[in-house]
Order: structure tokens, then sequence, then C-alpha cells
């Protein structure tokens, strides 16, 4: 069929050089559709293997589209006629031999050949990738759509108009603002909504004129006449809309303001009454611009802190802030500033004499015409009280009640810190586990009050011993730890650990009667980045307070690695777990 070209090489320069996927393809004797050639837009597109003519569409294509494009070409052998559709079909995507496919849509046109016996010997197929295309008219469908259901919900009057100023669409709320329908509107042209003072020095044409030089009207206080001749007063703003830069038609949205007047006189009212509650609260109210200044400041400012209202305006809203709650209250400002919304939160305020208030704060934000938050105000109320019993009841739960030493939840905090610490700054972390000897003897002599007086007093001796950077914690019975955080050397941890058992040499003087007890201590280190969490160091110290015990009482042991396990395990692993009931 190419013999009318008298170069060949001419015509696949040409055919090759199409943008669009260009195919033929033909029937074998099964009725199968096989490629007979394509151009190399469509070999590249499709990424063909060097070998595709010949091959089946099923042979090249993904099942799917394959599917769709036969019974297109099923559609034309039978019609004889051209075929053009769209469809949305997968295309291999990646190198040669690549499994992955993407989807996509094309545009194609199918033309039968017919031979010498009018019979179809081959379909020129043109395809052409619009799926950018599809997603451009996909994307204007949806910004149509959510358009009118602005157009059609907006509470404003909003009414579009072309370039002459005749009326084109009106949403419902302007038919009912004004009690014209659209189609009145559109076909009568002679109406006006125009107060007779207006139509007469036309007043629309010079709006007409503004936005046809590009001129955007923003709030426009104006008077319109309704369908019953009433008249209202309306915010009125008009937006030109551009065409290749010039105006074709505009839009126009009304806000019924008819009622401003006594709107004001309402709001005036309404700025009485809040003057008074104001003046007369006992929160602190005070009012920010956007840069965080003072610019409001209510008289209970003197009453709670002691200062006058005028002295805080002009200044930082962060004057009389804790210092370790400037941060928190500097973040408390910048969100409430770019999100908009209201926020609360609880932080530290200082009198004139510095004494610390805690106050519990809302803040809110106060927009300007054009939305942007022009001022913050913030209420805030005095709860120094209730906070403390907050703080005594956090104290409370961390802390043990018989000795007032932290407690094992409150230690632990300490421990993870103190080896946080030391990963960070090489300091060792070291700990101790201590138990007063034969304290059941003690309780099962004298009874439980003196128990108690012991622990109590076993307590005070080892708080008066220890560095003031060295914590104390009773973990429950005659059970403590000491934590030495940050210890540059091991001879420190010596030393205290003597310091307590010199202190328990002193008798215990309970009830008149002298009890002589002695205590009995394992140590355990932390080294930086050593693979050990705190339960295995607290295991090491507490398998060396048991090498104590073992070996004889009154004494401290360092935990020693596997001989201490060792030990632990041939000697004391049984009067471990039944020391408690045995007495020791």
């Amino acid at each position: 069929m190419f013999a009318k070209y008298k170069d060949f090489k001419y015509f696949n320069l040409i055919f090759d050089s199409i943008p669009d996927m260009v195919f033929m393809i033909s029937r074998d004797k099964s009725g199968e559709f096989y490629y007979v050639t394509a151009n190399q837009s469509a070999v590249d597109n499709l990424k063909f293997p060097a070998d595709y003519a010949g091959k089946k569409i099923t042979e090249l294509m993904p099942p799917y589209s394959a599917k769709v494009i036969i019974s297109m070409y099923e559609k034309a052998l039978t019609t004889g006629d051209a075929v053009l559709y769209e469809e949305k079909i997968e295309f291999p995507d990646g190198m040669e031999g690549s499994p992955k496919i993407r989807t996509g849509w094309v545009e194609s046109r199918l033309t039968p050949v017919l031979n010498e016996q009018g019979e179809c010997e081959y379909i020129i197929a043109i395809t052409r990738e619009i799926t950018n295309r599809k997603n451009r008219e996909r994307e204007l469908s949806r910004v149509k759509e959510q358009f009118e259901l602005i157009f059609q919900n907006v509470a404003d009057a909003v009414f579009t108009f072309d370039e002459e100023g005749n009326y084109q669409h009106v949403n419902p709320a302007f038919s009912k603002l004004f009690g014209w329908s659209r189609d009145e509107l559109t076909a009568n042209p002679a109406i006006s909504i125009l107060p007779e003072s207006e139509r007469e020095r036309d007043k629309f044409s010079e709006i007409l004129t503004r936005l046809k030089n590009g001129e955007v009207i923003e709030n426009d206080f104006a008077e319109r006449q309704t369908k019953n001749g009433s008249t209202i007063r309306v915010l009125a703003s008009y937006t030109p809309i551009l065409e290749d830069g010039r105006m074709n038609g505009g839009i126009a949205v009304y806000k019924n303001i008819t009622n401003v007047e006594e709107l004001r006189e309402q709001l005036r009212e309404s700025e009485d009454r809040y003057r008074i509650i104001v003046e007369n609260s006992n929160d602190l109210i005070r009012v920010t611009d956007s840069q965080g200044e003072i610019v409001y400041a209510s008289p209970s400012h003197e009453r709670i802190l002691g200062l006058h209202p005028g002295f805080f305006e002009g200044k930082s809203f962060l004057s009389f802030v804790h210092q370790e709650d400037m941060h928190k209250v500097s973040e408390f400002f910048k969100r409430i500033l770019d999100s908009g919304e209201s926020d609360e939160m609880e932080y530290r305020r200082l009198d004139k004499h510095g004494n610390v208030i805690w106050v519990h704060s809302k803040g809110g934000p106060v927009r300007n015409t054009k939305g942007e938050v022009e001022k913050i105000v913030f209420v805030s109320r005095d709860v120094s009280e209730r906070k403390q019993k907050e703080i005594a009841l956090e104290a409370q739960a961390l802390h043990d009640e018989l000795t007032g030493l932290p407690n094992r939840t409150l230690f632990t905090r300490y421990l993870d810190e103190a080896m946080s610490d030391t990963d960070r700054t090489g300091a060792q972390t070291v700990l101790m586990m201590l138990d007063c000897d034969n304290f059941k003897s003690v309780n099962d002599e004298h009874g439980h009050h003196a128990g108690d007086e012991v622990i109590r007093e076993f307590a005070r001796r080892i708080t008066a011993v220890i560095d003031a950077d060295q914590i104390a914690a009773r973990l429950g019975g005659d059970e403590f730890q000491v934590l030495l955080p940050e210890s540059m050397k091991r001879e420190k941890a010596k030393t205290i650990s003597e310091r307590i058992i010199t202190a328990m040499e002193e008798p215990f003087v309970i009830n008149e009667v002298k009890l002589y007890l002695t205590t009995s201590i394992g140590i355990s280190f932390y080294a930086a980045n050593e693979q050990k969490t705190k339960e295995v160091l607290v295991k090491e110290a507490d398998l060396a307070l048991y090498q104590s015990k073992n070996q004889g009482k009154n004494r401290y042991t360092i935990y020693q690695g596997a001989a201490n396990k060792k030990q632990a395990v041939n000697s004391s692993w049984l009067k471990r777990l039944f020391q408690k009931k045995l007495g020791e």
C-alpha cells in the first residue's frame, strides 16, 4: 500500500516524527488483532520491545487496556466506519519488561483501510494521551461545583453581570433580600435596584468604569431598592471577571446592614455593660496588639498585682511573668496569633513584691475587617490556692508518707535523669541499695510503732550524711536507695557508705529503749553509654547488698560482676526469698 511513495525512507521519517501514537493493526486468521507497525512515539510511550511487529495486542498491552482497545477495533471492523473514542487505559510504566503500570486517558481515532474487494485489511489508529487535559477538566468541574455550592448557599446577596451591567445570575439570598427572581431580572433589563437618586447620575456606570480599569471595590456603603419599593442599606463589593486582561463581567456581593444604626446602639449598650463587668471583675483582663504590647489592663491588676493598670500599658505581655514560664507563655501567645483560635493555659505571674501568683489564662483573638488577628484579649484568674493544693497532692503522691523521702516512682525518675546525664557528660552514676539489719526483730519485740520510729530515724541519719546533690529514697519496709549522680570517682561511693554505716552506730533510742542496729549496703555503677538498663543497675546493687548480708552485715559491697552473682546463687538466694519472713 506504500507503493505510491517514491521514497519509503522519507515516509518513515515523517511517520516517526508524528508526536501522536500511530499504529497499523491487522487481524490474523484466528481473529486476533496484531501490530503491523507503529511509529516511534507509540513504541516509546508503550515501551514496545524491538520485535513488537506481528505480536498480538494481548501480548503487549495490560489486560484491561487490551480488552478496551480490542472492543473498539471490533467496532471499527464491523461497521467499516471510523471510530472516535476517549477511554481510560493502563500504560506500561518504566523500563522494558517492568511490571509497573500507570493509568491515563487517551483519545483515539480508528480508521479502517479497505482493500480492492471492500474488505477491511488494516486499521490505522491515531492515539493521543489526554490525561493532563482530563485532569484539568476534572479540576475545573470541581472548582465550578464548589463555586456553585458557595453561590447558592452564601448568606449574602450575590449576583453576576456582563460587561454592560446586565444581570446574568442571582443567588437565593439575593432573591430573598430584593424580591426579584433571576428570570425577572434577565427578562427585563430595565429593572433596577438602584434608588432614584443613583439612577439619575447613572451610579452603576461609574462602578462599571472602575471595574474596567481593573479596580476591585470593597465594602462600599450604599442604598438599594427592593421589589416592593423599600430602601435597604448594604455593604457592596464588586470584583471584575477578567479574560485576557479584559473585563467581560463581574461579581457583586451585598451584605444587608439596614439595621446597622440599631446594631450600633446595641453595641454601645453592650460596651457599657462590658465596661461595668470588666471594671468590677476579679479576673485580670488585658488586651494586647498583634506584637504583644499591652494596650489595656483592667482595674483588677491593682487589686491582685498591686500595680496601677496604666503601669502595664505599652509594656510587653511578658511583664511580670515568672522567668521559668516565659517561653511557654510566648508560645501560648504565638499559637493564638498564628491559628486565630482561642487557647488557654496555666502559668505563674509575679506581684509587685515578687510573690508568685498562679493564673489560669484564656486568650481569644480579635480580628479586623480583613480577618487578620489585630488584638488578643486575655482573661486570667488567680488559681494559686487550687494550684498549691495540686502541688501538695502531687508531692504527696511522689513521697513516702512515713519519712518524707522520695518514693520508688520519684526515685526512678531521678535515676533515669542521672543515667541520661552520665551518657551526656561522662560522669558515672552510683546507685546504693541499703536496709536496716535485723529490722524485723524490732517490729516483733517492740511493735510496729517502734518500727516506724526506727525507719524515720534511719532515714534522718541517711539524709544527714549524704551531700546536697545526692538523693535518698525509701522503697518500702526498711529498704532504701541512695543516688549519687555524676560521681567522678568511685571513692566517693565508699566515703558515703562509710558515713552511713558510722551514722548507724549510735544507738536508736525508742521509748527510752536503746536499740543497736546496723546497715548493709550494696553499690553498683553506671558508666557513659554502657549497655545497661536501670533494671540491671538496680539488680546489681541488690546482689551486692546481699553479699554484704552474707559476709556478716554492717558493711558495704561494690558489685563485681560474676563474683557477686555466683555468691548470690550459692549463699543467699533462698535467704533473699525468705529473709523478710525469717527476720534475717
